[in-house]
C-alpha cells in the first residue's frame, strides 16, 4: 500500500468513527506496520467421535499438612477420590491427502457448552470458583485483522511509544514493535504484571456499568512522532468462569475501550466451557504448527504476540505418556485413515472445602450423564514452502452427551464394542484396536 493511499484510508476512518485529526496529520509521512498475514493452505478435515468410556471411583481419605490457627503444621485428614478412567476416540483423516496430528484433547465434566464469539477459546471450569479475584473470570485476547465497531469497519491501531530503562543506563530505550503490541496487553495489579488489560477490580467494574470508559479519546495533534500506527485491532474478551460474557475491550487510540455489544466480525468462533470438570486432558503428539515460527523467512517474521490470557488452562494436563524411542507413535495419517486412540490414567480430587471440585461432577457421573468433549488438531505442513508459512491447520471438535450405565466395573458407555469384544493395544501405547476376547 502506498503512504499517499494509507493517509486517506486513515482519513476516512477517522472521520468515519469520530476521531479528530490536526491537519499536518494530513501530509506527515506515515509509516504502518503491517498487519503479519499469511496465505491459507490446503487443510486435510479430520473427524473425532467418542466410542468408549469407562470411568470408576475410589473413595478414601487423604491427609495433607495444613497450618492450624497457633501457626503449627497439622496433618489433617480430608475425604478425596480417585477417578480412573478410559477414554477412547476415533479419529479418522477424511481427506485425500496425509496429515500430522499434533494435538488431541478431551474433558469430561458435567456439562459442556458452546457459544459464539469473536475470539474463540476454552474454559474448563473444575467448579472450584472461590473469593480469590484471579479466579472469578477468563480472559482472551488476540490482534485481529480487523473489526466493525458501530457498523464502521476498523482495521488500524495508534500505539503510544513506551520505553525501558535498564539498570546502569538513565537513557530510556523505546520498546520496537512488535514488542510493543504485547506491552499494551498487559496490566499493573498489586504490584506485578498480569496478562490482559484490565485488572481483576476493572473487569467486575466494567462488566457490571458498560458506560465506564466506553469514549474514545481523541488522537493527539502529533500522533506519527508520539507512537506507531499498526494494521490490525487489539482486542481482549473476558467470560466469568461459567463461559458467560462480561466485557470486551478494544484498543483504540491509545486506550482499553469498552465496546461490549458494539464490535462484530461478521464471523463468530466457538467458545466451548465445561462445567464442574471431572479430567481434562491435552496430549501433544509431535512438533507444534509452525514450530521454527521465529524464522526470518516468511511473513511471520514480524508477527507479534498473537494471544494472550487463559487458553483452557483449568485443571489441564499435559505430558507424553509414551517413550519416544521405545513405543514411537506414527503421528501422521494418511488420507482416510482412523485410528482408536485411548486415554487411560487416574485423577485425584481432594475435597479441603465444602462443595469442592468435583462433587458436582461426581453426582453426575454417579446418575449415569456425563459430558464429554474431544479435538483432534492436525497440520499438512509446519515448515516453509519458498520462504512462506501457509496455514494449513485445521481443528475437528466434538460436544457429546453420554449415557452410562453402571456396572461392577464401573460406569460405562460403549459405541463400538459388541458382545465378545475387547480393546488391545496397538502398535503405539496410545492406539487400540478392536479384538475378540478369546483369540481362536
Amino acid at each position: 500500500m502506498k503512504k499517499s493511499l494509507s493517509l486517506v484510508l486513515i482519513a476516512v476512518l477517522a472521520f468515519g468513527i469520530g476521531i479528530a485529526y490536526a491537519a499536518p496529520m494530513l501530509i506527515a509521512p506515515v509509516d504502518i506496520q503491517l498487519y503479519p498475514t499469511f496465505p491459507e493452505g490446503s487443510k486435510a478435515q479430520f473427524t473425532v467421535d467418542t466410542v468408549y468410556a469407562k470411568f470408576d471411583t475410589v473413595n478414601f481419605e487423604q491427609t495433607c499438612p495444613v497450618y492450624n490457627e497457633a501457626g503449627e503444621i497439622v496433618d489433617v485428614p480430608y475425604p478425596a477420590v480417585n477417578i480412573s478412567y478410559n477414554v477412547v476416540l476415533k479419529v479418522t483423516n477424511t481427506a485425500d491427502t496425509p496429515a500430522t496430528l499434533y494435538q488431541l484433547t478431551f474433558a469430561a465434566a458435567q456439562n459442556a457448552t458452546v457459544r459464539d464469539s469473536i475470539l474463540g477459546g476454552t474454559i474448563i471450569d473444575t467448579g472450584a470458583r472461590n473469593n480469590y479475584s484471579l479466579c472469578s473470570y477468563r480472559h482472551f485476547g488476540a490482534v485481529i485483522n480487523g473489526i466493525y465497531l458501530d457498523n464502521k469497519w476498523v482495521n488500524t491501531t495508534w500505539i503510544p511509544d513506551s520505553y525501558n530503562i535498564y539498570e546502569g543506563s538513565n537513557i530510556p530505550t523505546k520498546v520496537p514493535y512488535p514488542a510493543s503490541v504485547h506491552r499494551i496487553t498487559q496490566a499493573q495489579w498489586e504490584d506485578s504484571i498480569i496478562p490482559g488489560p484490565l485488572r481483576p477490580r476493572d473487569v467486575a467494574a466494567f462488566s457490571v456499568d458498560h458506560s465506564l470508559n466506553g469514549t474514545i479519546p481523541q488522537l493527539p495533534d502529533n500522533a506519527s512522532e508520539k507512537g506507531t500506527w499498526i494494521e490490525g485491532v487489539p482486542l481482549t474478551e473476558y467470560y466469568d468462569p461459567s463461559g458467560n460474557p462480561l466485557v470486551t475491550m478494544m484498543y483504540i487510540n491509545g486506550t482499553w475501550v469498552d465496546v461490549t455489544g458494539k464490535v462484530t466480525t461478521g464471523f463468530t468462533l466457538p467458545m466451548l466451557t465445561t462445567t464442574n470438570t471431572l479430567v481434562n486432558e491435552v496430549l501433544s503428539l509431535g512438533a507444534q504448527p509452525y514450530e521454527n515460527i521465529k524464522s526470518t523467512v516468511g511473513p511471520f517474521a514480524s508477527l507479534p504476540t498473537p494471544t494472550w490470557g487463559d487458553w483452557g488452562i483449568g485443571g489441564v494436563h499435559a505430558w507424553f505418556p509414551w517413550d519416544w524411542e521405545k513405543q514411537p507413535f506414527n503421528n501422521t495419517f494418511a488420507p482416510h485413515e482412523s485410528r482408536l486412540l485411548s486415554f487411560n490414567h487416574t485423577q485425584l480430587f481432594i475435597m479441603m472445602n465444602e462443595g469442592d471440585a468435583p462433587s458436582k461432577g461426581l453426582t453426575a457421573l454417579e446418575n449415569g450423564n456425563i459430558a464429554i468433549y474431544a479435538s483432534a488438531s492436525n497440520y499438512i505442513t509446519n515448515q516453509p514452502i519458498n520462504g512462506t508459512f501457509f496455514n494449513t491447520v485445521s481443528t475437528a471438535t466434538q460436544v457429546k452427551n453420554l449415557q452410562l450405565e453402571h456396572t461392577a466395573d464401573g460406569y460405562i458407555y460403549s459405541g463400538i464394542l459388541a458382545d465378545g469384544q475387547k480393546f488391545q493395544q496397538g502398535n503405539a501405547s496410545l492406539e487400540v484396536t478392536v479384538a475378540p476376547r478369546t483369540q481362536p
